[in-house]
């Protein structure tokens, strides 16, 4: 449970602390940029950006070995926040939400499957009749996303600090098959992340765009809880806070 205290808000739930929004943010801007010069370190016949982005940026920042040191430290420092912020808050921030988000089980990873293709196709018009049970902090699909953003993000950590140590050993004739083997996977988990992010911001800008309000300045609107997390508006009505 989040025990930072807050000033009340009538007619609002404090819903985090600041300092989960800051990290929030500053994940958000590691990723844009992470996300930039990664795909200007690719050279060659497989290409995502326009011909001729890799080379301007490789240029820009005095080629592509400074590009890929920059891109590994980048990313060593988000990687590094994180374990730092999952040290020094374990018990008040991350270990509660990972209790909440996390699903794992076959029997909890099938449950939230179904509650993810009904909210889906209630999206379309489709299994309105279809009752599902209350939902609490976070609903199936979102357990489901969160789980997989979670298990991909330690895994790019792990491969991105791997490549760029035998970068660094060997930064001429880095073509071995654990280098290989590492850049897939560095590669394959991104894209699931980004599956989880566009997910991610398309409900936060078009579904239910109220959700905003608790990354600026934490606080959600009680009636938007009382819809959307019925379950947990209950759960805090009999801890006193609504």
């Amino acid at each position: 449970m989040n025990t930072e205290t807050a000033p009340v808000k009538p007619g609002f739930i404090y819903s985090r602390p600041k300092k989960v929004i800051r990290l929030h943010w500053f994940n958000a801007i590691c990723w844009l940029v992470l996300t930039l010069s990664g795909l200007g370190i690719i050279r060659g016949s497989l290409r995502f950006m326009p011909v001729g982005y890799a080379e301007w940026l490789q240029n820009t920042v005095g080629g592509q070995f400074n590009l890929i040191v920059g891109h590994s430290l980048l990313g060593l420092l988000w990687a590094g926040v994180f374990a730092l912020f999952v040290l020094f808050n374990w018990t008040s921030v991350v270990w509660p939400f990972l209790k909440k988000v996390l699903s794992i089980t076959p029997m909890s990873v099938l449950r939230d499957m179904y509650e993810m293709v009904v909210d889906i196709a209630k999206l379309f018009g489709l299994l309105k009749s279809v009752k599902l049970a209350p939902p609490g902090r976070y609903n199936g699909a979102q357990r489901l996303l969160g789980t997989m953003i979670i298990g991909s993000s330690m895994a790019i950590a792990l491969t991105g600090t791997l490549m760029f140590v035998l970068f660094l050993l060997t930064p001429m004739t880095v073509d071995g098959a654990v280098f290989r083997w590492s850049l897939v996977a560095h590669a394959f988990f991104v894209g699931l992340v980004y599956i989880g992010l566009v997910a991610h911001i398309y409900y936060a800008l078009i579904e239910e765009p109220e959700s905003l309000q608790s990354m600026t300045d934490g606080y959600l609107e009680e009636g938007y809880v009382k819809r959307h997390c019925p379950a947990w508006y209950d759960e805090l009505k009999k801890e006193g806070r609504v």
